[in-house]
């Protein structure tokens, strides 16, 4: 699908989706686009990257966009080709964030690009929703006996802040280029604020993310050190028990032993004498751990 907006007569914008061979033939044709170029646009760019040709920019974007049904963010592409009077993006597949977009005041190319790639840093902020949400319903559930299922959470929650951060670290210099090789081209010094601007929106995503991602890391140390405790009085209940079923096997060993000298041997009532003699025992060491705060 080819689609174009034109603004006015100060710019215009060239959105392709799924380009076909008469798209790029189109692209080569019209605007003298590089056959290396055209190669490229024929699906997803391995890297992000600047170059900069005699009549236009070309350059690739990644974003984060969230996958409901692996729960977690993906990345995707879209090629710019920067020209004196366009704008042209091509995609591989649908962009909700370009979805409603459109601008109704003349533009020069630089502030047409400024308003799209501001689109996309907006649903870039909208994607972090979720990673919110869902940082802030991992600190209310702990404390709560949920540790193992708290653990899952953070595990897939820290999965989808890696990726998310491994797409937008590419952001920075992407954008940080466009004062360097796209301003010169289309723009002049006083479109600075523009870049600036876009650089200063994306540093604003890193940060909250970084924020999100420590949280979520003080959180995990929380719910380990809750299930430490927990194991660590497992194991303490255990220990316990070993230690005082040790003298009751002992003394029944000793006093059930078939041996001269042995005082219950021939006495009667023998059994219950032992069984007692157990009970105190117990009794005792219960009362002494209790003492102590063992148990």
């Amino acid at each position: 699908m080819q689609t174009t907006v034109s603004l006015k007569k100060a710019a215009y914008w060239v959105d392709i989706t799924n380009p076909e061979e008469k798209h790029l033939e189109w692209l080569k044709r019209e605007f003298n686009i590089h056959p290396v170029i055209i190669d490229e646009l024929r699906g997803p760019s391995a890297r992000p990257r600047t170059e900069v040709y005699k009549d236009y920019v070309y350059f690739v974007y990644y974003f984060p966009d969230y996958d409901q049904k692996e729960e977690t963010s993906r990345r995707t592409e879209i090629d710019f080709l920067i020209t004196k009077n366009h704008v042209i993006t091509v995609h591989y597949e649908n962009i909700e964030a370009l979805r409603d977009f459109s601008i109704e005041k003349d533009e020069n190319p630089l502030k047409l690009l400024y308003y799209i790639i501001q689109a996309l840093l907006q649903f870039q902020e909208r994607q972090l929703r979720h990673i919110r949400e869902k940082v802030e319903a991992i600190g209310k559930e702990l404390f709560k006996d949920k540790e193992k299922e708290v653990l899952r959470r953070i595990s897939r929650l820290k999965r989808d802040i890696s990726e998310y951060r491994i797409i937008v670290r590419h952001q920075g210099p992407i954008l940080e280029s466009l004062a360097e090789k796209v301003l010169p081209f289309v723009g002049t010094s006083a479109d600075i604020p523009y870049v600036r601007d876009l650089v200063g929106d994306q540093l604003k995503i890193v940060h909250q993310l970084d924020d999100y991602r420590q949280a979520i890391s003080d959180f995990e140390d929380t719910n380990n050190q809750s299930m430490n405790l927990k194991i660590n009085d497992v194991m303490k209940t255990f220990t316990i028990l070993s230690f005082l079923t040790f003298p009751f096997m002992l003394i029944a060993t000793l006093l059930t032993m078939h041996t001269p000298g042995n005082p219950l041997e021939n006495v009667q009532g023998g059994f219950w004498i032992v069984v007692i003699a157990m009970a105190v025992t117990m009794a005792t060491l219960v009362r002494y751990f209790k003492k102590k705060g063992w148990f």
